[in-house]
């Protein structure tokens, strides 16, 4: 299917002159490969006003994992990390592949009870679940250009319900964490590092509250708002030729 999906670009983009696409990473790669320049519209929500934050669930750090779980999504390599973790709660609300896996590998782990998988969760019931978490998760195995380059929503909507985010040290996420510093960037993905980065952040209460601050700072900016009007502006080139 990869090879079909080369073919129809090489054979159509050569005519196009206004393309854009998720991620200045992958601009880059294919302004470079095709020879015409590339806009950037990442898939960002809209903006919210930020109101109280919901109560934290009392007894643990509240860990959260949203999305499909499916293979090369880090998911077996946090849930063994729990038995190094066992002040947190890993909270898991998606379905997948794995489903069947996961669950049973928390149980013959002995992690039923660290381990809560919500099954597939409507979005605005999530982000209840989001606001909860003292920490997200966004891992990923290097399987490709596709996930090495990846910027995935959740990323985003952790930031908006002012969460930290445990995510790789992938392109993508080094520049935004540049910009603001909101997440931790984990540059392996084994249960040693994801333990080490946990253990790290939960000792050091003032670097929490401020990667909280920065994103509460980056949601202002990392916002639909903004990414439509660069959209509108596109589009409003392509109507003008």
């Amino acid at each position: 299917m990869k090879w079909f999906w080369e073919c129809v670009a090489k054979c159509f983009l050569p005519f196009y002159k206004h393309a854009y696409t998720v991620g200045p990473g992958l601009a880059a790669l294919f302004e470079q490969k095709y020879g015409l320049p590339f806009s950037v519209v990442r898939n960002v929500p809209k903006g919210i006003i930020t109101g109280p934050q919901a109560p934290p669930i009392p007894g643990s750090k509240v860990v959260v994992y949203q999305g499909a779980l499916n293979e090369g999504r880090g998911i077996e390599t946090m849930i063994l990390a729990m038995h190094q973790l066992p002040q947190c709660q890993l909270i898991l609300a998606g379905e997948g592949d794995l489903s069947k896996k996961l669950r049973a590998l928390a149980t013959s782990e002995g992690l039923s009870k660290q381990v809560e998988f919500l099954g597939f969760v409507k979005p605005d019931e999530l982000k209840p679940w989001t606001q909860k978490a003292w920490l997200t998760l966004n891992l990923l195995e290097n399987k490709g250009l596709s996930y090495y380059y990846s910027l995935a929503n959740k990323f985003f909507d952790s930031v908006q319900a002012q969460v930290p985010v445990l995510t790789m040290d992938f392109p993508e996420y080094r520049a935004l964490n540049a910009a603001y510093e909101v997440a931790i960037l984990l540059p392996d993905l084994t249960v040693n590092a994801v333990v080490q980065a946990i253990q790290t952040l939960e000792s050091d209460p003032e670097k929490y509250a401020k990667l909280q601050e920065n994103c509460r700072k980056a949601g202002e900016h990392w916002i639909w708002e903004k990414e439509e009007a660069t959209l509108l502006r596109i589009w409003a080139s392509v109507a003008s030729d």
